[in-house]
């Protein structure tokens, strides 16, 4: 049976109870096969990833861990059963070492299922329920992205009149009740759209009920400017608070000017300030002409977290904390991020940093 390398040190390390060398001489080089969406309605995040990993190898020499290494991209088309038939094709035929991406969390789901003792590190799905001994992930649970907002909301709005609105798929559904739980009281409505099957959302914002104070919303690639185009014609009165995703880079890229002013809650803006972000968006910058987004740095920090348990004795579990461009994060015990977030309002052409938020304490 094939046992793959960066599996391989977890395994060994919990049946004798120590750590054991991840490289070896004569070891192949490292295939990670990313799972991204290259059609569909994600398609311009599938290409954010897709360049950011390439770049993160191209600025280590085409090494992980210190050994040769490649990338073998797959399209799942933003589909369950074909990022699943794309998860074993990888594993079985290309003999990959790592899977890696994952932009939607039902394709996350479907991957993880066959995935085995193969590694998964997830570089965007949020959905809370993924997890297990050999499952990674660098970006954030959508309870933890919707918690944050909802404490902020709850400072900044006070505990009244918020109305919850998102696409009907794990992601929103998870972080709007993430929102609430933050919240710290009863939003007077949520509404759910069907998701990938609405362009007129006009029929959505009339169910928003008189009163309302503010709108937090959770729309991802092109529903995200459907919503964002949707809301300055409809409910343009009401203040506005979007999850990350609804003005990272490739959406400000369709919309332009329609998010001006509009806050959101994330995990990253290239205008944080720090020696290793300035980094990261001067070489993406020089690479593709443009802003990266936070699903660029999510795919470059899952290849970072990929370098680092190759190197380490007992394999990503073992990694600890992560500097990068987002700020200092970790793994917790269940393999997700603890780590800042921040609220971000877009001016001018960049989302800029107006407040951070530390971590939840449990």
């Amino acid at each position: 049976m094939r046992v793959s390398v960066l599996g391989l040190v977890v395994l060994m390390a919990a049946g004798c109870g120590g750590t054991a060398p991840l490289l070896a001489e004569g070891d192949p080089p490292v295939k990670v096969g990313a799972i991204i969406s290259q059609t569909g309605v994600y398609a311009a995040l599938g290409d954010d990833m897709e360049a950011a990993m390439r770049l993160y190898l191209d600025d280590h020499g085409g090494r992980l861990g210190e050994r040769p290494a490649g990338l073998v991209v797959a399209d799942d088309a933003g589909n369950p059963e074909e990022g699943q038939k794309q998860a074993r094709r990888l594993i079985e035929d290309e003999g990959v070492n790592v899977i890696t991406g994952l932009l939607s969390s039902p394709v996350a789901e479907s991957v993880v299922k066959v995935a085995g003792r193969t590694p998964v590190v997830i570089a965007n799905a949020g959905a809370d329920a993924l997890g297990g001994p050999n499952v990674f992930r660098v970006s954030y649970t959508n309870r933890d992205h919707g918690y944050a907002a909802g404490r902020y909301a709850a400072e900044r709005y006070g505990k009244e009149g918020v109305v919850l609105m998102a696409s009907d798929y794990s992601a929103g559904v998870e972080t709007l009740r993430g929102f609430a739980e933050g919240y710290g009281a009863q939003p007077l409505k949520r509404i759910l759209t069907p998701y990938g099957r609405v362009t007129d959302l006009e029929p959505y914002f009339a169910r928003i009920p008189p009163g309302t104070k503010l709108l937090y919303a959770f729309y991802a690639g092109g529903e995200a400017v459907e919503f964002l185009k949707g809301y300055r014609q409809h409910a343009s009165e009401i203040a506005l608070l979007g999850c990350q995703n609804l003005t990272d880079e490739d959406v400000l890229r369709a919309v332009g000017r329609e998010a001006e002013g509009i806050t959101t809650v994330g995990m990253y803006s290239p205008a944080l300030y720090n020696p290793d972000n300035a980094a990261f968006v001067a070489r993406w910058r020089a690479k593709t002409g443009r802003n990266p987004s936070a699903v660029a740095l999510q795919g470059w920090d899952a290849m970072r977290l990929i370098d680092r348990g190759l190197a380490a004795n007992g394999g990503m579990a073992a990694v600890g904390e992560l500097g990068g461009p987002r700020g200092t994060f970790r793994l917790d015990a269940t393999h997700n991020p603890v780590q800042n977030w921040y609220v971000r309002e877009y001016q001018n052409g960049v989302n800029r940093i107006i407040a951070t938020i530390p971590p939840r304490q449990e």
